[in-house]
């Protein structure tokens, strides 16, 4: 949660006037009593009249509450308003929050208007169920985006795949090679969105 409380201030402190004072706004809306903090039933209450039912409980409260005094001050619900603003995502597996490293179905980020997104857990112990195999984490979906904007096509050049049956990694070639094609392999994989390829092409070298 650190790392997202630092993005939220860097945030605000880098905000215009106008953007400050609406996370002010944010913060006394939920500071219904006006005793100058949130407690955790005006958190609830909040939150849950809204409809963020995933956010809506003690324990996520207990994350925000980086002092551990039992209510939220200013800069603490300012974590919170980041957090919704920027729709950061739960993982469609246990339903934990993603607070740094997660992966996503890159077919749901580019086509549909919700995401499908996984904790390293879940993604690692296969404990999900989705329709879409290209499932990438965050900086390496990141890193795919801007490959296919500076390609400007937005489509991976094919002619760069190599045939799992075919691949040169098993016709003796050196390790300083082998170790070269499988980055270029998982590169390419990367382009087209599926690890399917590489995952193919690297398993004749581990």
């Amino acid at each position: 949660m650190e790392e997202i409380r630092e993005a939220a201030l860097a945030y605000y402190e880098a905000g215009t006037q106008e953007q400050r004072q609406l996370a002010w706004a944010f913060f006394q809306t939920l500071d219904v009593d006006g005793d100058g903090t949130v407690s955790v039933q005006e958190f609830v209450n909040f939150l849950r009249g809204r409809g963020y039912r995933l956010l809506d409980n003690p324990s996520f409260f207990q994350a925000l509450d980086r002092d551990g005094n039992g209510c939220l001050d200013f800069y603490e619900v300012l974590t919170l308003y980041y957090i919704i603003k920027s729709g950061r995502p739960f993982c469609d597996g246990c339903g934990v929050f993603l607070k740094g490293l997660f992966f996503t179905c890159l077919n749901c980020y580019e086509s549909s208007h919700t995401t499908f997104d996984l904790c390293s857990a879940c993604y690692r112990g296969k404990r999900f169920s989705h329709q879409h195999a290209a499932i990438l984490d965050n900086y390496t979906l990141l890193t795919h985006k801007r490959m296919m904007t500076m390609a400007g096509l937005g489509q991976p050049n094919m002619s760069q795949l190599t045939s799992p049956g075919s691949s040169s990694l098993k016709r003796g070639k050196s390790s300083h090679e082998k170790v070269k094609e499988a980055f270029e392999a998982f590169e390419t994989g990367v382009a087209i969105g599926t690890y399917a390829t590489f995952a193919a092409t690297v398993c004749s070298i581990m």
